[in-house]
């Protein structure tokens, strides 16, 4: 069975580690209707035990480097399954759906990203990096006021 592709390098995985981590633990308990529930709580908990373990992860965004990078996937992993469980091991799935299924759309939000990450650290993607390296290189008001076509076509 062919290896999907894993576009997501570490740097990326940190700034989503990060990203959702912070989400978890403020807005997002209010966004899906839990806030105030063992349910937010939960998620809340989930949310800062993933932004801890990312610090200390030994990616270009750890601060503190002492988890390796693989290790951290697997931590991911096996936390985005035990975030699905939870509800229906603590019983919160009896007071309806909105209490297990925030639970369960994270556990499938973390297991792609788990899948979609490259466990080297360096990604899979296939674009052309020194091509944007040299784009961002130039003088953005010089393609806007020069009257040239900003966006030309690639020759194959």
């Amino acid at each position: 069975m062919p290896v999907p592709p894993r576009p997501i390098d570490s740097t990326l995985h940190g700034v989503t580690d990060y990203t959702a981590g912070t989400t978890l633990m403020t807005v997002f308990p209010r966004w899906v209707g839990i806030e105030g529930t063992a349910s937010a709580r939960q998620i809340r908990r989930a949310g800062a035990i993933h932004a801890g373990y990312a610090m200390l992860t030994d990616y270009p965004l750890g601060v503190v480097k002492v988890i390796p990078y693989q290790a951290h996937l697997a931590l991911d992993a096996v936390g985005a399954l035990a975030l699905a469980g939870t509800p229906f091991v603590t019983g919160q799935y009896k007071k309806g759906a909105k209490h297990w299924v925030p639970h369960v759309a994270l556990c499938l939000f973390e297991l792609g990203s788990v899948i979609m990450s490259d466990p080297t650290g360096r990604g899979d993607f296939h674009g052309d990096v020194e091509a944007v390296r040299a784009a961002n290189m130039e003088d953005p008001h010089r393609k806007i006021r020069d009257g040239r076509p900003a966006v030309v076509p690639s020759v194959a």
